[in-house]
């Protein structure tokens, strides 16, 4: 289980605190969270400071009653902006990630690189972004860990691949791993979450299960656009303003 207790992470901007305010949630095993959301909202803050990439000003974020330094076989970062070594190839960063982490499994590594096309003997530096990132993806679910943290994975990816991803997570994961993941492309994943947690101006706007959105009719775009205050007809009024 995780549990975030006033989680906080922010900093000035002039007047304004900007970045994550407090916020408090918990997440019980095997569920599927999406932190949504616009731009600036806090997501990939708040996914940094629970990894422990960050440090918070003030509260807490535990997987099974530790922090993440006290976790980190368990849990896997997986970043749209990659976390890899450009100057390795593919395969040797396979075999740098399997000295590091206990957890790493390179036979799935493999499964992943075959499947999205990537040779193992090509420099990562010489790879385009989209292929990049699904090394990143590779090396993130390479590591059979209970706990996922995704920050816009699907960074650079196009929509055959993104949909790809999503049935090969589906295939793969064998329900008790926990999952948080912040992306834009709420189209390519609403049916793959159990969970919708809407950050707006650094707080936890909306919280909801994906059964209530289905039941209600709502598209998760149409619940997103209410609880941030985006108007869709603002276009209309272009010019109007002052």
């Amino acid at each position: 289980m995780i549990e975030v207790n006033n989680l906080e992470k922010t900093w000035r901007r002039g007047r304004t605190r900007v970045g994550l305010l407090p916020v408090s949630f918990t997440v019980p095993d095997g569920q599927i969270v999406g932190v949504l959301g616009d731009n600036g909202a806090g997501k990939t803050t708040l996914l940094r400071t629970m990894a422990g990439l960050l440090p918070p000003k003030t509260g807490t974020a535990l997987f099974d009653g530790k922090p993440a330094a006290r976790q980190y076989d368990r849990i896997s970062y997986i970043t749209g902006e990659g976390s890899y070594y450009p100057s390795l190839t593919v395969g040797e960063y396979g075999a740098f990630l399997e000295d590091l982490h206990s957890a790493f499994d390179p036979k799935r590594y493999k499964e992943f690189l075959d499947f999205f096309r990537l040779p193992a003997d090509v420099h990562i530096s010489r790879l385009s972004t989209g292929q990049k990132s699904r090394v990143e993806l590779a090396a993130g679910f390479a590591k059979r860990a209970s706990y996922y943290l995704m920050d816009e994975p699907f960074l650079g990816k196009d929509v055959f691949t993104r949909k790809d991803f999503i049935k090969l997570m589906s295939a793969v994961l064998h329900g008790e791993e926990t999952i948080l993941i912040t992306t834009h492309y709420l189209d390519d994943i609403e049916h793959f979450l159990d969970r919708g947690l809407v950050l707006h101006q650094g707080r936890i706007a909306d919280d909801f299960m994906m059964e209530e959105l289905a039941e209600s009719g709502q598209t998760l775009l149409e619940r997103m656009s209410k609880t941030s205050g985006w108007d869709p007809q603002r276009y209309l009024h272009f010019g109007e303003e002052g």
